[in-house]
């Protein structure tokens, strides 16, 4: 509940310098759990505006200073994309790595605009790793958005690639249920486990679901296995009507041993990285998968 101040004119002075630490942020207490407890910097940073944003920091608005959402101009300014007013913030010591009360830090809200240019900046200020309790992550908000080159930038950053969040499973699944080929093939060349999605809903049955045949012939010579049911016991192809998908799962047949090779590799990499001792291990780990499967 916000803290309101006795005898206060808000309307004659709405921005007047009353703040004060709230959940750890400076907040504004004035006006709360509405769309004006945001301050003209917030506005700023939303909108762009570099020059009002270098004015208002140098009159003295705290960089930091949060709705009582939690919202930051830092956020304000990665989800419009704004490139030089995020960098601004970020030079004035704005924190990168604030998380709003609906857990979305900054490096998210940038995954949002598609910003790999923004994406990166953050990369410099923050850490890649989400707080674990949200209910999504930078590399899933990217990958369902289809910003391969944000995709590709969090990997490249060690970001965990396999992380199923309960609510909307992997980033590959994410992305097959957008259909976004391009990041469905970064993640899958990255080490992204086929058949892992959505409890026992696999990225092939979220693509065969949505009519995504492009990425069920991804899915597919990466080794993904149509005969595996869902937790409605259906198989993919059970829940597609498009031919050319059906045609596909009905003519892909065993993984044959190069699929099988690529597979234990991506599946190293995408762990713990493919060093010596994992590459001396692929034999032992395709004898285990061909015994046991």
């Amino acid at each position: 509940m916000a803290v309101v101040h006795a005898q206060v004119n808000v309307w004659s002075t709405p921005w007047d310098h009353r703040f004060q630490l709230y959940g750890g942020h400076v907040c504004n207490t004035l006006m709360a759990d509405t769309w004006d407890d945001r301050t003209p910097l917030h506005d700023a940073a939303l909108q762009g505006r570099l020059l009002p944003l270098r004015r208002l920091l140098s009159q003295g608005y705290n960089v930091g200073m949060a709705t009582l959402d939690g919202i930051t101009p830092l956020h304000e300014a990665s989800v419009g994309g704004h490139f030089t007013c995020a960098k601004l913030l970020l030079e004035h010591g704005a924190d990168a790595n604030a998380v709003s009360l609906d857990g979305a830090t900054p490096l998210f809200s940038a995954c949002c605009s598609g910003n790999p240019a923004l994406v990166s900046l953050i990369l410099i200020y923050s850490s890649v790793h989400h707080p674990a309790h949200l209910q999504s992550s930078p590399l899933h908000e990217a990958a369902k958005r289809g910003h391969t080159a944000c995709v590709e930038l969090l990997l490249s950053h060690q970001q965990v690639i396999c992380t199923e969040v309960p609510s909307i499973g992997t980033a590959l699944y994410c992305a097959c249920e957008s259909k976004a080929t391009e990041c469905v093939q970064s993640l899958l060349i990255s080490g992204a486990d086929v058949h892992y999605g959505r409890g026992l809903d696999t990225p092939l049955h979220a693509a065969s679901r949505v009519g995504g045949a492009k990425e069920v012939e991804l899915l597919l010579e990466h080794g993904a296995d149509g005969t595996l049911r869902n937790s409605e016991g259906k198989k993919a192809l059970e829940l597609t009507a498009d031919q050319s998908i059906k045609h596909l799962l009905q003519t892909t047949g065993p993984c044959s041993l190069s699929q099988l090779s690529r597979w234990c590799i991506r599946r190293s990499l995408g762990q713990k990285g493919l060093n010596k001792t994992k590459m001396l291990c692929l034999p032992h780990l395709l004898h285990n998968y061909l015994l046991y499967h």
